[in-house]
């Protein structure tokens, strides 16, 4: 009789400038996987050395890897991405710095897998996203009806495999899927990278699956709030910078998988809505913000990536 095997899992997390949560997700992650692959995307950074002599000194499954520049988060990933292929790893599990999984995230999402009825058609998996108090932060978007999306928060037993997109950060995928689809789009530098690897991975007519029973704490950054008329609003504020990527690499996606998903485009158009009223609104610094919207938007549509508008040096992301 042949021996069972178990699936070999790699961590691929890219950091810049962590603070003490990155420990904690060190703490939740290192008895799941078989490997950490730690990417410090910050130029002279001190911030990773109790890796190297702290308390995860003596695992040996912890690897560092220092970059001389910020190379954007794409790059950075497929360094790890590259490395953990390399060791042959089965699956590879991506996280933001600010992550902390559940106690039993990489058993749910393998049992997933195993349990899937056809497993060649897995793209990848995606795990329910909460805030730390355990109700549920980022909304799921599958298949609805006609154009618009079904916006919901997957129960704890949920699965749903009819997704039209996965976030990053908690993304469970699958060797072959790399190997077939290939690995995160570096020119996009950080903004929608998450976005277009879910539509190439679709575009070749495999699965995005939501496992409501892998449980992943994660913020979305630093939230700012306004009271009006007695209810208080949270809502988050993109430097310039920040808007140009976004708004490029929006309106690349866009451009290229509209056509094929609609369902996106609509979502899209409400998101830029959305956006673009509590710029003016609420946001300061209007006119450099909408100045860097409008030449992303050209720079998307003409096809230009201007890596000097990635980023200023320092910039946090």
């Amino acid at each position: 009789m042949v021996p069972k095997i178990d699936p070999t899992v790699a961590a691929v997390v890219v950091v810049f400038d962590p603070d003490d949560r990155f420990r904690q997700l060190l703490l939740s992650l290192v008895e799941q996987v078989n490997k950490i692959w730690i990417i410090d995307n910050q130029p002279n950074s001190v911030s990773c050395n109790y890796i190297k002599g702290g308390q995860f000194q003596q695992r040996n499954n912890i690897k560092l890897v220092e970059n001389k520049k910020n190379v954007g988060l794409a790059a950075a990933q497929n360094q790890g991405i590259k490395l953990a292929l390399e060791d042959g790893v089965d699956w590879i599990l991506l996280l933001d710095q600010d992550s902390i999984l559940d106690k039993d995230f990489v058993k749910n999402m393998l049992d997933t897998a195993l349990k899937y009825k056809n497993k060649k058609n897995i793209g990848f998996l995606t795990p329910r996203h909460e805030y730390d108090d355990g109700r549920p932060s980022v909304p799921t978007y599958s298949k609805g009806s006609f154009l618009k999306p079904r916006r919901y928060h997957m129960s704890l037993a949920e699965i749903d495999d009819t997704l039209l997109f996965g976030m990053a950060s908690g993304s469970f995928i699958p060797r072959q899927t790399l190997e077939e689809v290939g690995l995160m789009r570096e020119e996009f530098w950080i903004d929608y990278i998450d976005y277009e690897f879910s539509f190439r991975v679709r575009k070749r007519g495999l699965r995005i699956l939501g496992v409501g029973g892998a449980r992943l704490n994660h913020r979305l950054g630093i939230a700012n709030y306004l009271k009006i008329l007695g209810k208080v609003l949270s809502f988050q504020v993109h430097p310039a910078f920040r808007r140009y990527t976004i708004y490029r690499n929006r309106v690349t996606v866009i451009k290229e998988y509209s056509t094929l998903f609609p369902d996106f485009l609509l979502f899209e158009i409400l998101s830029i809505a959305k956006d673009l009223l509590k710029l003016v609104l609420l946001e300061d610094q209007k006119f450099n913000k909408l100045r860097s919207i409008f030449i992303g938007t050209m720079h998307g549509m003409t096809g230009s990536f201007d890596r000097s508008s990635n980023h200023r040096e320092g910039d946090k992301y």
